[in-house]
């Protein structure tokens, strides 16, 4: 029976990341449900990456993962294509900012991000989309900016593939092998496949498979509206991506509009096999055309051309799952990053990495 050290179900972001950081370590193998990697949530985001966060665990990640996206450009893994562009964020609140975002700022600077106080007429300067708005705090982080999802994922499996590990798509995993009480490997639709350790990056899929084994990890999908705007003078390639966090509205330039969410959440899991990507129901452009009137009214009645539903995977409190299951030996998670994956994926990868390394150790070693 084929064998191998790190089995990873799932070559989104998430297992792509955790493959580069392991491959040349150990000897790994990617599986992926869909005919290419990188298809499910990977594609739906709107590539914004953000340290501006509540979470102090993901503000960590985020932290670091935008230290390392700054770092690629020039890297043999991603000539000519480096996925990271600095365009400046803004993060305001409709309300009176909470708590966690004086922190949230003060930690960011700490760590020596410049994280600019904004006043009305500033605002309207640095985002012209804003002019009309009046948040009643905002924040100007002019370093962050946008990752093309693809482009850092093909780079992360590129580089994994070049040290020895193997991806393989149109694969299905249907079941984990359990012998003795833990996880040796998973049953799927082209036959068994035994490894040392196996690790769920399977996103929204990744609960039902645990449960295969006994799993107690839990993870919810919940859908989110993500729309294309028709065109509009504002969105140029100079504006920075805006966020009303508490009012749950973001915006992006792109492609001669904006990008829109109304940060809507709707519970929805998949069916089995791949193709988690939803079609637009009324909802999404009546909340966003009602969000974009009471926060952004320079860009009141602004009209849709597209859009999408993506899956955002979310564990019960929040956190990302990154590391062994507490319950069944043998299994290891990459998963609940939320709408993070993209601003945490890189960091998250390198974590999960080095738990998972660091307990096959033993085994490695024969004790």
């Amino acid at each position: 029976m084929e064998r191998t050290d790190v089995l990873i179900v799932g070559a989104g972001l998430a297992g792509a990341s955790l493959a580069w950081h392991v491959a040349g370590r150990a000897d790994v193998v990617a599986l992926e449900q869909g005919d290419a990697p990188l298809g499910e949530a990977s594609a739906q985001n709107a590539g914004m990456v953000r340290r501006f966060v509540s979470g102090a665990e993901e503000r960590e990640l985020a932290c670091r993962s935008h230290e390392r996206l700054a770092a690629l450009h020039g890297h043999p893994d991603w000539v000519g294509a480096a996925p990271f562009r600095r365009t400046g964020a803004v993060i305001a609140f409709a309300a009176r900012a909470p708590a966690w975002a004086e922190e949230a700022a003060q930690d960011l600077r700490g760590r020596g991000a410049i994280v600019e106080d904004l006043d009305a007429g500033r605002l309207a300067d640095l985002a012209p989309a804003l002019a009309d708005s009046r948040p009643a705090r905002a924040f100007f982080l002019p370093e962050e900016g946008v990752c093309d999802a693809w482009t850092l994922g093909q780079g992360l499996l590129r580089g994994a593939i070049g040290r020895g590990a193997e991806l393989r798509c149109s694969v299905r995993v249907e079941s984990l092998r359990i012998r003795a009480g833990r996880v040796v490997g998973v049953e799927t639709s082209l036959g068994p496949v035994e490894a040392d350790a196996v690790v769920l990056a399977a996103g929204a899929w990744g609960e039902a498979l645990g449960r295969t084994a006994g799993s107690r990890v839990r993870l919810t999908p919940r859908a989110r509206h993500l729309l294309q705007t028709r065109e509009h003078p504002l969105a140029n390639a100079e504006h920075p991506w805006c966020w009303f966090d508490d009012a749950g509205l973001y915006l992006r330039p792109e492609a001669g509009g904006f990008l829109c969410s109304p940060c809507d959440e709707v519970e929805r899991f998949p069916q089995p096999g791949p193709g988690s990507i939803g079609r637009v129901d009324d909802s999404g452009p009546a909340l966003t055309q009602h969000k974009l009137e009471s926060h952004v009214p320079r860009l009141a009645g602004l009209r849709m051309r597209g859009g999408w539903t993506g899956l955002r995977t979310f564990s019960p409190d929040r956190r990302p799952i990154l590391g062994e299951d507490g319950d069944v030996p043998g299994l290891f998670w990459v998963a609940g990053l939320g709408g993070f994956g993209l601003s945490c994926g890189l960091a998250a990868g390198a974590v999960a990495a080095d738990r998972l390394l660091s307990a096959l150790a033993p085994c490695a070693d024969g004790i």
